[in-house]
């Protein structure tokens, strides 16, 4: 945070870059690390805590969802307003072609190609790695969509970030868009240039909890203000990482959900979104 904020007094009017440190924001940084897993640990892939008495999520034609990443709150850092306790778990279609790993571009909150769950406690009987794998017995040759090629244990740190980036929290921040920004500051091209190169190799988060995203493409809840407001915090981010992640050509997947009801617990009303260059 040090070297980006030395970044942006390099290149930006100090009054400019008081305003935008005012934005400054807690956060969960995860490494993906290549060691030992289970049912309970914070993952990326693999086979995931589920309850005995909570049956196993399936999309809108009855077959499996697979775990994109589960998250065991015990285990990580504490996060304002996230759980201190329990699992969260993601789950997408790889399956439907006609889903695009459970996204519905139409409605992105509607939860039938993806399944966001949370459980408080996990001390249940759950169903084992073998009966979860005998789901997918007549479907491993027709994954169509998959994002996690190699189960990989997530570790977590705290971090802060800053919205400098092309998304709605920094035209709510600074009262102009990302681009208008921009434009507006730097007359010469080259300088601009060497400026987002720099923020994007020193304040692009990979994969974490809260924060702020980033995108290949575009914010999906730029044009529609019901979105930005209901919306309006990170949930988790996970991004194409070497072989082992990947959404699409090197993209990044984003979950989304109101404030209140992340300090509810509340998880199901979730925005998901991906994209890719």
């Amino acid at each position: 945070m040090k070297e980006l904020e030395k970044i942006l007094y390099n290149y930006l009017p100090d009054e400019d870059v008081k305003q935008i440190l005012k934005s400054k924001r807690q956060f969960i940084s995860l490494d993906l690390v290549d060691e030992p897993t289970n049912l309970y640990s914070s993952k990326v892939g693999g086979y995931g805590y589920l309850p005995k008495s909570f049956p196993y999520p399936t999309n809108k034609n009855n077959q499996p969802l697979s775990l994109l990443a589960q998250l065991n709150f015990d285990e990580l850092p504490k996060l304002e307003s996230f759980p201190k306790t329990g699992i969260l778990a993601f789950y997408v279609d790889y399956i439907d072609a006609n889903s695009y790993i459970g996204l519905n571009f139409d409605n992105v909150t509607e939860q039938s190609g993806y399944k966001v769950l949370y459980f408080s406690k996990i001390d249940e009987e759950h169903h084992t790695v073998e009966e979860q794998k005998k789901l997918f017995i007549s479907y491993f040759d027709k994954f169509i969509w998959q994002v996690v090629f190699e189960e990989r244990k997530l570790r977590g740190f705290l971090s802060e970030t800053i919205p400098i980036l092309d998304i709605v929290e920094f035209e709510q921040f600074m009262g102009e868009s990302y681009y208008d920004f921009i434009e507006g500051r730097f007359l010469d091209e080259d300088k601009q240039d060497e400026f987002e190169e720099l923020i994007f190799e020193n304040n692009i988060e990979n994969t974490c909890i809260g924060g702020y995203p980033f995108f290949t493409q575009s914010d999906p809840r730029g044009y529609d203000q019901k979105l930005q407001e209901e919306y309006n915090t990170l949930l988790f981010q996970l991004n194409s990482y070497n072989d082992i992640v990947m959404w699409g050509d090197t993209g990044v997947g984003n979950f989304f959900i109101n404030d209140e009801k992340l300090k509810n617990k509340d998880f199901s009303d979730v925005l998901y979104n991906w994209d890719c260059y």
